[in-house]
C-alpha cells in the first residue's frame, strides 16, 4: 500500500513538473518572438513552431496568445520592476544606484542573448515596453511600478543626505529625478549599439552618473 502510494506520489511529482516546464517553454519561446516581431507579428502557429509543442499544449495552459503575452510580461519586465532590493547590502549611495542600474543592464544582456542573438537589444526591449502600454491595463500595472521605483530612489537619495553623504540643498525629489532621467537617457540615446550592450552601458554610466554623484557629494567650503 505504502509503495503504491509512493509511486503515485512520484507520478503526480513528475506530471506537475513537465506541466510546469511546458508552462515556461511557452512563455520563454513567444516572449523571444514578441521582442523579434512584436505582439500583432506572432500568431499561436508562430509558438507552436517554436516551442515544438501542439496546439492542444498551447491552450492547455493558456486561453490565447493575449494571455500568454501577459505571462511573458509579468515575467520579464514587471518582474523586473518589482524586484526587491531590500537585500541590497551596500551602505552608500553610489554602490545602491550602481546595483539597480546593473541589474537593468543584465536584463539587457538576457534580451541580447535570446536565441541566436538579437541585435540592437536596448531598441528592442523598449519597444517591446511600449507597444506593451498600448493596453490601458497594462499601462495602468507599469505607472504603479513606476512610481514604486521612483520613491524607492527618492528614499536612496534622502537616507544619503541624512548620513552627510550627499551635500547639496536640493530636494531628494529632484535630485531621484535627475538621476533616473540620466540614467534612462543613457540607454535611450545609445539604443542603436547592435552587441555588447551592457558592457558599453556600464561603461556610459561610469563616465555620466559617477561624476555627477561625486559632485552631490563634493562639499563646497565656507567663505570666511
Amino acid at each position: 500500500m505504502f509503495y503504491d502510494i509512493f509511486i503515485l506520489h512520484l507520478v503526480l511529482l513528475s506530471i506537475i513538473s513537465m506541466a510546469k516546464q511546458g508552462k515556461e517553454r511557452i512563455i520563454a519561446a513567444s516572449f523571444q518572438l514578441f521582442l523579434e516581431r512584436g505582439y500583432k507579428g506572432v500568431g499561436i502557429k508562430d509558438i507552436i513552431a517554436e516551442t515544438g509543442l501542439s496546439k492542444g499544449a498551447i491552450y492547455h495552459h493558456f486561453k490565447s496568445k493575449y494571455e500568454i503575452y501577459l505571462a511573458s510580461l509579468d515575467l520579464y519586465f514587471f518582474k523586473i520592476l518589482n524586484n526587491d532590493f531590500a537585500n541590497d547590502t551596500h551602505s552608500d549611495l553610489k554602490q545602491q544606484l550602481r546595483s539597480r542600474f546593473l541589474f537593468f543592464t543584465n536584463i539587457i544582456d538576457f534580451v541580447e542573448n535570446q536565441g541566436d542573438g538579437i541585435a540592437f537589444p536596448i531598441r528592442t526591449y523598449f519597444i517591446f515596453q511600449l507597444e506593451s502600454e498600448q493596453d490601458d491595463e497594462i499601462l495602468q500595472k507599469v505607472k504603479v511600478n513606476m512610481d514604486a521605483y521612483r520613491l524607492d530612489i527618492i528614499e536612496l537619495v534622502q537616507k544619503a543626505k541624512d548620513r552627510g553623504e550627499v551635500s547639496t540643498d536640493i530636494p531628494a525629489a529632484i535630485i531621484a529625478q535627475q538621476l533616473m532621467s540620466m540614467m534612462e537617457g543613457i540607454a535611450i540615446h545609445h539604443s542603436a549599439v547592435k552587441h555588447g550592450c551592457k558592457e558599453f552601458l556600464l561603461e556610459k554610466y561610469d563616465e555620466v552618473i559617477e561624476p555627477y554623484l561625486q559632485l552631490l557629494m563634493t562639499r563646497i567650503p565656507e567663505e570666511a
